[in-house]
Parts: structure tokens; C-alpha cells; sequence
């Protein structure tokens, strides 16, 4: 959708690029020290023919689940990492004079939107929340920072997967393999997820060929 490209381009670009963001398209992306990677993704909707509506997402794709993901391609190299293979994932909130409606609830009451008499206004506020987080997707691109935030009773809760696979998946290359084995026993032991991770673990070590 041109119109929130030009609106990305204008309003959120000049903020996110010198805090060590890049674009691409409707994505800015900024890695960590450890290969971990966040990215921040605008969705539009085309919900209402007044209004430019749509979703920011903030998004964390550490480097040991997107080898697992792509551990097919671990001889041949693993592909250029993206959102998709997010292990954990929020949505930036509007204030209410950015919210597409502000008196809807749940996932609704996530949506940005801004039309012509209130786009510089949206922009604005737009650009300062999003540099008041970038402190916070700093933090989150630690892996212990990260694993806490999985593990938090908060709801709603940021993890994609059970906190139990994201723990093993995050810290593998941390934990001693008694730990490793010790979370991988708590898991029902037909789970397909134990032989995968066993396999590939012993892969990441260069254990196996």
C-alpha cells in the first residue's frame, strides 16, 4: 500500500534508521551481538476505505530456532533469516488518538490508522513510541532477557511456542547437555519435537555429520 510506505518513509524511517535499523519494504530490521535478530512489521488492512489502517508487530527471531527451523539447510547454509521464523512477537499499542477505534478491545484495539486531516499527528506519535521501545527490543535481543519474557505469567504472552521448546530451543547453546536432558525429560517422551531437537543439538555441536 503506497500510502503507508510514503507514510513509513516520512514519519518512522528517519527515526528508526539512526538507532541501527534497516528497511526493507514495510520492515525494519536490527541485529544483536549474538546473531539474534527483531524486526518491526507494518501490516496494512484494508478495512476501511477512509482511513490507512494497520498492525505494528515487534518480533524476535534468535539464531539457534532459526536454524532449527532451517536445519534441512545446515550443510548448504541456512537462508537469510526473517519474520517468519519469530519465537516470540507483540504488538505495539496506539495511544487514542492513534487507534483506528479506540473503544474496540482485543486484537482490534491494536490497529493503528491515520487519513488525511490527522497523518502528521499519527506520524508523530507513531515515531516517539516506537523510539521509546527500541530500548525494550534491545533488552529482548539478550537471550536470557528474552527467556524470562517468555516464561512471564504477563498476558498477553509474547511466545509462539511452549515456553518448554522455546526454553530448549534459546539456551542450547548455554545449558549443559544434563540440563538440556533434564527439560527434554518433562516433555511426553512420544513428542516429536524430542528426537528433532536431539538431532539437531548434536548437528549445532558437530556431533553428527
Amino acid at each position: 500500500m503506497k500510502e503507508l510506505s510514503d507514510f513509513l518513509k516520512e514519519f518512522v524511517t528517519p527515526k528508526l534508521k539512526p538507532l541501527g535499523f534497516r528497511k526493507k519494504g514495510q520492515l525494519y530490521r536490527l541485529d544483536g551481538d549474538s546473531g539474534d535478530v527483531a524486526f518491526i512489521s507494518f501490516a496494512p488492512m484494508r478495512i476501511d476505505p477512509c482511513a490507512v489502517v494497520f498492525h505494528v508487530s515487534c518480533l524476535f527471531v534468535p539464531e539457534p530456532y532459526w536454524q532449527f527451523l532451517n536445519r534441512q539447510y545446515m550443510v548448504a547454509g541456512v537462508p537469510e533469516v526473517n519474520q517468519s521464523g519469530a519465537l516470540a512477537s507483540y504488538s505495539l499499542m496506539p495511544p487514542d488518538s492513534a487507534a483506528h477505534d479506540p473503544a474496540s478491545w482485543g486484537v482490534d484495539r491494536t490497529r493503528w490508522a491515520f487519513g488525511d486531516r490527522n497523518r502528521a499527528e499519527v506520524g508523530k506519535v507513531l515515531g516517539e513510541a516506537l523510539v521509546a521501545e527500541v530500548p525494550r527490543i534491545r533488552q529482548l535481543l539478550v537471550r536470557e532477557n528474552l527467556l524470562a519474557a517468555i516464561q512471564s505469567p504477563e498476558t498477553p504472552s509474547i511466545r509462539r511456542r511452549g515456553a518448554l521448546q522455546s526454553e530448549l530451543l534459546l539456551m542450547v547453546d548455554d545449558y549443559p547437555r544434563e540440563k538440556l536432558q533434564d527439560l527434554l525429560s518433562r516433555i511426553d517422551e512420544d513428542h516429536p519435537f524430542i528426537e528433532l531437537f536431539t538431532r539437531w543439538a548434536d548437528m549445532r555441536r558437530g556431533l553428527l555429520p
